[in-house]
């Protein structure tokens, strides 16, 4: 039982880690790489988006471990549900850094786009479209992993009653809400249509970020059911 208690305090902890630092390098490194005039402005604030993408890599890690420590409960009410959410969070953890990285590749950039003039200059904001256009396929494909992850750990929650269904099923829901920012985001419609796909995020993410902060304090104040590990130790 208690080796069970920490599995829920660190998985709590490391939600809390991954949502913490993902709104905090959002909100210091998004506001200039979404911005019209991005390639004036990355290489001057080259400090935040720098800390924004080393803050990405640590939010990485942590996505990765959560599932590795579920396992050993989780898989005690279904191997496979277990097993895909640790494949599911693993490629989101790498598509991660890979944005996380190409990021950094918007300050290089930026600054060989300061110092040119005439020709040079519109082949750079060429570059620089194009490389926008494959970090939001890149950036679709992301969220998309972490809807299907999403889906799969809050179906695991709901069958093992681990936590209140209240929140497996509100995680459900969110995600469900991802699933239509996905589809919209990928046909251009309605909001994506008119602004970039991280600003247009704002509107379909709270739901799910709510929910991950009210599951992660939740396990680390009161941890799994005690009735689910009940049953769990008597199989």
């Amino acid at each position: 039982m208690n080796t069970y208690r920490t599995n829920a305090i660190i998985v709590g902890v490391l939600f809390l880690i991954a949502l913490i630092l993902n709104l905090i390098a959002s909100g210091i490194s998004d506001p200039i790489l979404s911005a019209p005039d991005y390639l004036d402005k990355a290489y001057s604030n080259k400090t935040p988006i720098i800390i924004g993408c080393l803050l990405n890599f640590i939010c990485a890690v942590a996505m990765i471990f959560i599932p590795i420590v579920l396992f050993p409960v989780a898989k005690k009410f279904s191997v496979n549900l277990a097993l895909g959410y640790v494949v599911f969070r693993f490629l989101e953890g790498v598509f991660f850094i890979y944005l996380a990285i190409k990021t950094l590749t918007f300050v290089s950039l930026s600054k060989a786009y300061i110092s040119a003039e005439g020709q040079s200059a519109f082949y750079l904001q060429a570059l620089g479209q194009s490389i926008q256009s494959e970090f939001h396929w890149a950036m679709l494909v992301y969220i998309t992993i972490f809807t299907l992850g999403a889906l799969t750990f809050y179906s695991l929650l709901f069958k093992s009653k681990l936590v209140p269904r209240f929140l497996s099923i509100w995680g459900i829901l969110a995600a469900g809400v991802m699933v239509v920012a996905v589809m919209m985001g990928m046909f251009s419609m309605g909001i994506f249509n008119n602004m970039p796909l991280m600003q247009a995020m704002v509107y379909f993410a709270p739901p799910i970020a709510l929910n991950e902060l009210t599951l992660s304090i939740w396990l680390i104040a009161k941890g799994f059911n005690a009735s689910a590990i009940s049953v769990m130790a008597a199989k």
